[in-house]
Parts: C-alpha cells; structure tokens; sequence
C-alpha cells in the first residue's frame, strides 16, 4: 500500500506541476497576464489537481472541507517551510545554490508526503 502511494504522490505532483507550468504559461503568453497573475493562477489550479488526485487516487478518501483546510494548511506550511530550509541553508552553509536548492526540492516532497498521509487525508 505505501509503495502505490509514493508512486501515485509521485504521478500526482508530476500532473499539478505541468499544470502550474502550463496555466501560468499559457495565461502570460496567450492571455497577456502578468507573469506574477498567471503563476498565481497556475499555483492555485496546481492546488486543485494536487487536492483531488491525491484525495481520489493517492490516498483514496472521501473529500470534505475539514480535508481541504487542511489541505490548504499543508500547502502554505510546505511552501513556507522551502523558503525556511532555503535560507538556513543559503546564510548558514558555504555550499553552493544549486546544492542548497537540490536539498530543498528533495527534502519537500517528503515532508509533503508526511504530512499528506498523516494529518491532511487521515482516515478517521
């Protein structure tokens, strides 16, 4: 069971990346919106793909706004707790930025994971 939710995590993310890419692409290039407007829009349609294909097929519960307060708690707290590794990393080691930034993209995920199977989608 864990296996099949770190691939379906993994396949999931993969989908709501290319969704951000995508949405923000194609609202700054086609629709002529700012740059920072269409990565919003892509940020928050990413969040939707994330929400019900890790609710529906990674972790396969049933939906309700208590999931989905929590859903937007974990997002906000993982994107937060990147800018926080980011930094500690960059002011606090000599190591290189790609190096600094290769540990946070790992490291995010994982506690994206975590926190998605044990608080997020928990299963009462």
């Amino acid at each position: 069971m864990l296996l099949r939710q770190l691939f379906c995590f993994g396949v999931v993310g993969v989908a709501a990346t290319l969704t951000h890419y995508l949405i923000a692409l194609s609202a700054h290039e086609v629709a002529g919106i700012s740059v920072y407007v269409a990565n919003l829009m892509g940020y928050v349609t990413a969040m939707a793909v994330s929400y019900f294909g890790h609710g529906l097929f990674t972790f396969q519960v049933a939906l309700t706004r208590a999931t989905l307060q929590r859903f937007v708690v974990a997002s906000v707290s993982t994107f937060l707790f990147s800018e926080a590794l980011l930094w500690a990393l960059e002011s606090g080691t000599t190591l290189p930025s790609r190096v600094t930034l290769s540990l946070v993209v790992v490291s995010v995920p994982i506690v994206s994971f975590l926190l998605n199977k044990f608080w997020v989608y928990r299963v009462r």
